[in-house]
């Protein structure tokens, strides 16, 4: 498990800028909360690439969600002001990228630091955050708790520095690295990824910021490291050579989940899509329900293209408060996650995806 004192920082934003001197990649942020002055510090850029690779390979994964909407929300709002430990794993709202169902990383893109009509990831982080200023929007950053060693850090950039002990980093996710880059960084686990929320009260609505370095894999271990392989579950890949580039296609996902049903009796059944041209075998896959559940997938030989499978699922197994399920082959690679908001439990509900 990676070096990582996993907290959440609550508070509203007092000021935030770019980090000084210009070459830090990074956007300060100063969050008070309980008449006390907090400092969080985000990655814009990354420098875990190679020599020689392009410059667009340092542009940082970003998705930020406007209409946030996942089980994990309660648990968001129930953190105390200040500075609170998390515990790493789903039930206590930990967030891991790969296994919590957060966001479809597909919909991941990159930019840079800075861009040409004021486009870049600093501007966008920024208008969300300057948003969040003039409403005394309650903001959540996940990461990592580091003890500040710098009296005066953001001095030149604020005129002060927030005389508590600890800072945030880390808010970004924390696993996938490299071998070479996690013997020297340690940072590789599960349910320990960084994140920021801000949270509308009078709108009831959450934003979520999510960031991920070029270098870092979409498939890992229990302990956070390289599983290699592509199921079309990842961020696209870029060719920088011509700049920013494009994402190049991601391999097709040969099967989806589509639909959640729970009956009345509490019974449910999920639907599990054939997404090709062809039969799939999926003798071997499993679901995985909330991160710890694993329910074995019909022995299926040849299911037709474009034919979905209904998985049953015992009563309780679903939770009528929300919940994620993971599609997971017999490569233990992910290939499907989703996250569903639950439903009356008395009626039964469904949903889709």
């Amino acid at each position: 498990m990676g070096h990582i004192n996993y907290i959440c920082l609550r508070g509203k934003i007092h000021a935030f800028a770019p980090a000084a001197p210009a070459t830090n990649p990074h956007l300060w942020v100063i969050l008070e909360a309980g008449g006390q002055q907090y400092f969080a510090t985000i990655n814009v850029r990354s420098d875990k690439g190679q020599p020689g690779d392009p410059v667009g390979k340092s542009y940082l994964y970003y998705l930020i969600d406007t209409d946030f909407h996942h089980p994990i929300i309660p648990s968001i709002l129930a953190r105390p002001e200040g500075m609170s430990p998390v515990n790493r794993d789903y039930a206590s709202g930990a967030l891991d990228f790969q296994r919590g169902a957060l966001f479809d990383p597909r919909a991941m893109r990159v930019l840079p630091v800075e861009g040409e009509g004021d486009d870049s990831l600093v501007h966008r982080l920024s208008a969300i955050f300057q948003i969040a200023k003039n409403q005394g929007d309650d903001v959540f950053f996940y990461g990592n708790q580091f003890h500040k060693d710098n009296p005066h850090q953001t001095d030149a950039v604020f005129g002060s520095t927030p005389d508590t002990p600890f800072g945030i980093d880390n808010i970004h996710m924390v696993q996938g690295d490299p071998k070479a880059i996690d013997q020297h960084v340690r940072e590789n686990g599960t349910w320990h990824d960084g994140a920021c929320f801000i949270w509308d009260e009078q709108g009831k609505r959450m934003t979520g910021a999510f960031l991920a370095f070029q270098t870092q894999a979409w498939h890992t271990n229990d302990n956070g490291d390289v599983i290699y392989g592509a199921t079309g579950s990842e961020a696209p890949l870029y060719d920088f050579s011509n700049g920013l580039g494009a994402p190049l296609p991601l391999p097709q996902r040969v099967a989806e989940l589509t639909s959640l049903h729970r009956a009345p009796d509490g019974t449910g059944a999920l639907i599990v899509a054939n997404m090709t041209n062809a039969p799939i075998d999926l003798t071997g896959w499993t679901i995985l329900a909330d991160a710890k559940k694993m329910i074995p997938l019909p022995q299926a030989q040849g299911v037709a293209p474009g034919q979905p499978l209904s998985v049953a699922l015992a009563a309780g197994l679903l939770n009528d408060a929300g919940g994620i399920l993971t599609l997971v082959n017999a490569a233990n690679l992910r290939v499907d996650s989703v996250a569903y908001l639950g439903g009356d439990a008395a009626s039964g509900w469904s949903t889709s995806f």
